[in-house]
């Protein structure tokens, strides 16, 4: 408890400190600064690799909070912006699709904070790293984004971008791909992936919506451990003073915020002995800002939000991800090793599927798996082909590369018939968990 009100002391500094910045923010006037026009490195390059789009798309974020159906005479106020997007797929899909065959399923993949879409696609030895690549082997599109505040995608004003205005442009995403409004071609068939609080949007945009054909969730919990929520705060320091992050117009916002270098690998983000001690430099020169609004995606693990999730789920977590791993990382024990195989693994985690049940709806159908030797970033360890080739077979069997298995798994998709406490908050487990690991 001492080191959780050490920890509390670190991560209220950093906010006085930036809501001080105003003062020291250095001027942006006059064209002086640019936006961020870093190197990602995406999408990386992979024999019989192909990406037809490559670019921005325009999204809007909600202004205000409007329940549905209260104001019907007028539109819901919003602001517009971009994120930016990469559409890729094997070369043979291409042809498929040029040839007025089946467009491949295509697996929208959402990062967590302070990543961006070289999470999912690393320049950094992608033959071993880049979950897009062996996504696209196995017959899947990918497309990957930054999401809004991140990357190459748009900069608003940090108080815009919450959890549900970044929920709500991947429902947009949703969309657009199956109209055909991005790189032209139309795709029936869209599976959500999230990794960390990209996870807690799109569980989000799940509840909300409903209209994704599967949801995969990686690093994250109905429980998030509340210290180290507050151990990675403790850790932000405002853009502005950030020397990692470049000039950009953006960091004049006090609500922007990056890791102070050097930090990253005192948190859970790694399992030291699973991690190439290279990549952790490529973390903390990749690394993108968060704001100080996102965190609130924590309320939904405790009100029942979730449990609005009615399509196929799965839930992937490592291990040794100390972010979210339950009471003494209980939820994430496993007797899996680093060579088994999806179905291994879903068998040996199955303490992780029955810790998270309570928080769904039955009809979500909750499977997960936990991945040995890993942390919280699954797709950044030496063993990071777990996680890809565990989110491969279950897309495969709720959905497949083409869509032909969506129909008949959801058909069957139920654990149990429903009741009226699938509507309420889940009460079952300790809130906040707080126990020491």
């Amino acid at each position: 408890m001492r080191a959780f009100r050490r920890s509390w002391g670190r991560a209220l500094a950093t906010i006085t400190t930036v809501l001080a910045v105003p003062a020291i923010i250095p001027s942006v006037a006059d064209g002086a600064v640019v936006e961020d026009g870093r190197d990602f490195g995406t999408p990386t390059r992979a024999p019989g690799k192909t990406c037809p789009f490559v670019g921005d798309l325009p999204v809007r974020l909600p202004a205000v909070a409007v329940p549905a159906g209260t104001l019907p005479a007028l539109p819901e106020p919003s602001v517009p912006s971009t994120i930016h997007g990469e559409l890729c797929m094997s070369e043979a899909a291409r042809d498929r699709v040029a040839a007025g065959g089946e467009p491949p399923a295509v697996l929208l993949l959402v990062h967590g904070l302070t990543y961006g879409t070289w999470y999912w696609d690393s320049p950094f030895q992608p033959g071993t790293y880049s979950t897009v690549n062996r996504l696209i082997e196995r017959g899947y599109a990918t497309l990957n984004i930054d999401r809004v505040g991140a990357g190459r995608s748009g900069h608003p004003l940090s108080a815009l971008i919450t959890p549900n205005a970044a929920a709500e442009t991947v429902h947009q995403l949703i969309t657009r791909l199956r109209g055909g409004d991005v790189g032209g071609t139309r795709y029936p068939r869209v599976g959500l992936v999230g990794h960390s609080y990209g996870t807690a949007v799109v569980w989000l945009e799940s509840a909300l919506h409903n209209d994704a054909d599967l949801v995969i969730g990686t690093g994250y919990s109905n429980r998030f451990r509340l210290e180290q929520g507050v151990n990675l705060l403790s850790t932000m320091l405002p853009a502005a003073l950030h020397p990692v992050l470049p000039p950009a117009p953006w960091k004049a916002d006090p609500g922007y915020l990056g890791s102070r270098p050097g930090t990253r690998p005192q948190l859970p983000f790694f399992h030291k002995p699973g991690t190439d001690p290279a990549m952790l430099a490529v973390d903390d020169r990749l690394q993108n800002p968060m704001t100080v609004t996102e965190p609130l995606a924590l309320s939904r693990e405790y009100d029942g939000t979730h449990k609005g999730i009615r399509i196929p789920t799965f839930l992937i977590n490592g291990r040794h991800d100390d972010f979210v791993c339950g009471p003494g990382g209980s939820s994430c024990r496993t007797t899996a090793g680093v060579d088994d195989t999806p179905e291994e693994l879903e068998r040996a985690g199955s303490a992780l599927a029955d810790y998270e049940a309570p928080g769904f709806h039955p009809h979500a159908c909750l499977r997960a798996a936990v991945i040995p030797a890993a942390g919280h970033n699954l797709a950044l360890h030496r063993n990071s082909h777990q996680a890809t080739d565990t989110i491969a077979h279950f897309a495969d069997q709720a959905m497949g590369p083409t869509g032909a298995n969506a129909a008949p798994y959801r058909s069957a998709c139920s654990t149990r018939p429903a009741t009226a406490a699938d509507t309420l908050p889940d009460l079952t487990r300790l809130i906040p968990d707080l126990l020491p690991q």
